[in-house]
């Protein structure tokens, strides 16, 4: 099911800040160029981290902080040093962000400045920056959201975002380049996207292309819950879980696949990237 496209908003606004602090165990700082998300995922927890009238028109209504590298310019010459996520309520490649080019910027000036850059997204835009990430992929990584190989399911719960298969090639293409990729299945959703050998599949892709994966199952956030009533899906459950979890890693294992749930990661994340 589609939530009907209405005409697109786009604001551009100045922004206070450009790093964050994280609140997350494997970041130490977040950045995010825009706020809102023209994908409009409907099971998305940052929904109710942005203004009422974004969170109320998901999908619709994006902001453009317009001078947010001029900002991290400053920023990351006094900050201290560390791990950097692009981005946490936002896709960094937002379809502006082929205009705007805040998220380019902003990789750049963090590398140069010897931050630590992990890149999160659903677009294959991101090659647009394969050239940067390139160059400095030894404090680069990037990862790409699959919560399914079925585009039908894709589209019902993520219904503007890019296909599946162009995130595929995208990922492809940056491991081909010698750049560290990770592969996020999440969430996923009982009833919807909890399919085994959809997972295989997708774990069976990272094996390929020499990808990690980090996994996550849906929490009933209260920003989505408006978009996601009208889904037909299942509510999380312990045994539900363990037994998808237990087999996720089993998948994971038989296909020598490096696999973390979500909540694990971020020792696996301190453990890596031990330059901070």
């Amino acid at each position: 099911m589609h939530i009907n496209r209405k005409k697109i908003i786009i604001n551009e606004i100045n922004a206070k800040h450009a790093l964050g602090i994280s609140g997350m165990k494997e970041l130490d700082y977040t950045l995010n160029p825009y706020l809102g998300c023209l994908h409009g995922c409907l099971y998305c927890y940052a929904i109710g981290m942005n203004p009422k009238n974004i969170a109320g028109d998901w999908g619709n209504v994006l902001y453009v902080r317009k001078n947010i590298t001029e900002i991290l310019q400053m920023e990351a010459k006094k900050y201290k040093k560390g791990i950097v996520g692009i981005s946490s309520i936002t896709d960094p490649y937002n379809p502006v962000e082929g205009k705007y080019r805040l998220t380019r910027n902003s990789i750049e000036i963090l590398a140069k400045n010897n931050f630590y850059v992990t890149l999160q997204t659903k677009s294959p835009l991101a090659l647009r920056d394969i050239d940067i990430i390139k160059k400095y992929r030894n404090i680069i990584d990037i990862g790409y959201t699959i919560t399914t190989m079925d585009e039908k399911i894709k589209d019902m719960i993520e219904p503007y975002s890019p296909s599946v298969r162009s995130r595929m090639r995208a990922l492809k293409k940056f491991s081909e380049n010698g750049i560290k990729t990770w592969i996020f299945i999440g969430p996923i959703i009982k009833n919807i996207n909890d399919n085994l050998n959809d997972i295989y599949n997708i774990i069976e892709f990272a094996s390929k292309i020499k990808s990690r994966i980090i996994y996550d199952k849906y929490v009933n956030y209260p920003g989505p819950g408006k978009y996601m009533e009208n889904i037909n899906y299942g509510i999380s459950d312990s045994a539900w879980w363990n037994d998808m979890e237990l087999k996720i890693n089993g998948m994971c294992h038989d296909l020598n696949v490096l696999c973390t749930s979500e909540q694990a990661d971020w020792l696996y994340e301190r453990g890596q990237k031990t330059l901070f």
